[in-house]
């Protein structure tokens, strides 16, 4: 949807790559010539953004728009913040639409343009308070083209859902429907659906009073008939009659799932679609509508499959359901279920003729034809340390891990592959992040660590700093491999304690832009406050999906240099992620071709 937003914002406000005579010019004037150097240079700038090349063809639209008077000025200003968007320089874009803003008083569509590419900076600097208001201001705007207002009512609701207000956020949504069509209406529909099924009963029947939108009160109603009727016949005819006493309605069929409402244009909205069985409740669920976000970010990028969101509750049996469901509805792929009981009930259902699924876990004794693994896990990163740093000639590893869980499992991981491989422990030990290092920790490393041996720190951007220094403090040369140091959307704010760290972890985290950029930009819409975790999880929605889009073309030999890494099928349907190693350098990220080797 943001690609068509893209296209609107293009046609309404994009500017001519010649200076247009004026409509009735008077007999004095001399007519002016095509090939102006403001329109050289604006056609050059044109030709730069056409090949991906933004920050140049902003500073060309600069140019032009300096050597240019009037609207065209205006035009030539916000191609510039437009492509200073796409070029990652919010600050920039942001400056650029003031500009407009403060020049363009009659051109509505023009002025909308400029709110969306202000409101779009904002967001990429995190200030959604802003955006929201720049958001808010654009839908006052009456010459605000359809396309623009239904994204900007849908990214409202986002930005109202994550800050609890729910209810705005519905109203948002609803408001919005009318604009749509096709699968968007679809889409649409299903984030109605999924805002009102993470509501307790109570606060719906609270909403029903307070609204004074009668559309969302008949949604409100509709999704309070079908929690009340579990049975799927008088669901239907409980429906069936306050549809009669309440005319008007939005053309909304409803199905024998409690709140599956489907719009009518696509009786089967599943059709054809690669479907994500996924968590909808807990500690996954946010996670969960993260990778849905890059699968359904992949697809729009792709023009392939659409993308269906089937949610799992935690209940295994409905889990087992949701999948027969979705296979009878039309989904050609699976990614997911997650949770290893969803992935066993899944599996005990599943006959060799339906269709693949990419299960984002190994459970061990699961295997069968057409069903993939994938693991998510950080812990496949410790592994991955291991086997790539035996490979390299290291033979002894020092463990320091955080006083958690999280931190407990991954050095297990690490220490039973390492052993396995036939490499040695020098020893173990824990510390308190943002502590002072233990005298457990600091007589681990006080002795002369040999050139075949590495310190295996477990830690994360937050603590890494504070880990590293410690280290240094006691050993200077020692290597330091991590798995989990940039799992974070960025590197802490002061790197100057990570030089000499060599890290693995996934192409995406270290320089997204570079990775996928319109990837990037998409998903900073979809999930504009997204934490560290989630953005981690939005990159592998993105891999999955072309993963199981070469799963549905059977071609299993080539390997996928996707944003998580380079991916692969192995034996046994495993699909394995090469991550890539890199060093901090004076706060920079330095990729490197592989492990270092001992005594480098």
């Amino acid at each position: 949807m943001t690609l068509a937003l893209a296209t609107g914002l293009s046609a309404c406000a994009s500017m001519p790559q010649k200076t247009p005579p004026p409509s009735n010019p008077a007999p004095t004037s001399v007519e002016t010539p095509t090939s102006t150097p403001e329109t050289l240079t604006a056609q050059r700038a044109g030709r730069l953004a056409a090949t991906g090349h933004n920050l140049e063809a902003a500073k060309d639209y600069i140019r032009a728009a300096a050597e240019a008077r009037g609207q065209t000025q205006v035009h030539y200003l916000m191609e510039a913040a437009q492509a200073s968007l796409k070029g990652h320089k919010p600050q920039v874009a942001i400056l650029l639409a003031n500009e407009v803003l403060r020049l363009q008083h009659d051109d509505a569509a023009l002025r909308s343009a400029a709110l969306w590419v202000r409101a779009q900076g904002f967001m990429d600097q995190g200030q959604t308070p802003s955006a929201k208001g720049n958001l808010e201001e654009l839908l006052a705007i009456s010459g605000t083209p359809q396309e623009v207002r239904a994204q900007a009512m849908g990214t409202l609701a986002t930005l109202y859902t994550q800050e609890g207000h729910e209810l705005t956020a519905l109203n948002f949504l609803i408001e919005g429907d009318s604009l749509l069509s096709g699968r968007d209406i679809a889409e649409n529909h299903r984030r109605i659906r999924a805002l009102l099924d993470s509501q307790p009963t109570a606060k719906l029947q609270n909403w029903q009073g307070r609204s004074g939108n009668p559309l969302v009160q008949e949604w409100l109603a509709v999704a309070l008939i079908t929690r009340q009727n579990p049975d799927p016949q008088q669901r239907q005819a409980a429906i069936s009659a306050w549809l009669t006493a309440h005319p008007g309605h939005p053309l909304i069929n409803f199905s024998d799932h409690r709140a599956a409402i489907t719009d009518t244009s696509t009786p089967n909205p599943a059709l054809g679609s690669i479907c994500a069985l996924l968590p909808s409740s807990g500690p996954y669920a946010l996670l969960s509508q993260a990778i849905t976000a890059g699968m359904k970010t992949a697809a729009q990028l792709q023009s392939g499959p659409a993308v269906r969101a089937l949610r799992t509750t935690g209940n295994p049996s409905y889990t087992a359901v949701l999948f027969k469901r979705g296979i009878k509805e039309g989904c050609r792929a699976f990614v997911g279920p997650w949770l290893p009981q969803d992935i066993n009930a899944v599996a005990a259902v599943r006959k060799p003729s339906d269709p693949p699924i990419i299960a984002l876990g190994v459970v061990p004794g699961v295997q069968q034809s057409g069903l993939y693994t994938l693991s998510l896990s950080r812990d496949v990163a410790a592994q991955q340390i291991a086997v790539q740093s035996y490979g390299a000639g290291y033979r002894r590893a020092y463990v320091l891990y955080p006083q958690d869980s999280s931190g407990a499992a991954i050095q297990a991981d690490f220490i039973a592959t390492w052993r396995k491989l036939g490499g040695e422990v020098g020893g173990v030990a824990t510390y308190l992040p943002g502590h002072t290092f233990t005298d457990e920790a600091r007589q681990l490393l006080s002795g002369s660590p040999g050139q075949d041996s590495f310190v295996f720190l477990v830690t994360n951007a937050k603590n890494a700093n504070a880990a590293v220094s410690s280290i240094r403090l006691v050993n200077k040369r020692v290597p330091i491999f991590s798995p989990a140091l940039l799992h974070g959307a960025a590197l802490p704010s002061d790197t100057r304690g990570l030089s000499g760290i060599e890290s693995v972890d996934m192409p995406w985290i270290i320089n997204s832009g570079q990775s996928w950029p319109q990837a990037v930009q998409l998903l900073r819409t979809t999930l504009p406050n997204a934490s560290d975790a989630q953005w981690r999880m939005a990159a592998f929605g993105l891999d999955t999906y072309r993963m199981a889009e070469r799963v549905l073309d059977k071609d299993m030999t080539s390997s996928l240099a996707g944003a998580t890494g380079i991916l692969h099928f192995v034996t046994h349907n495993q699909i394995i992620r090469d991550m890539e190693w890199m060093e901090v350098e004076n706060g920079r990220i330095v990729p490197l071709p592989g492990v270092p080797k001992p005594g480098t």
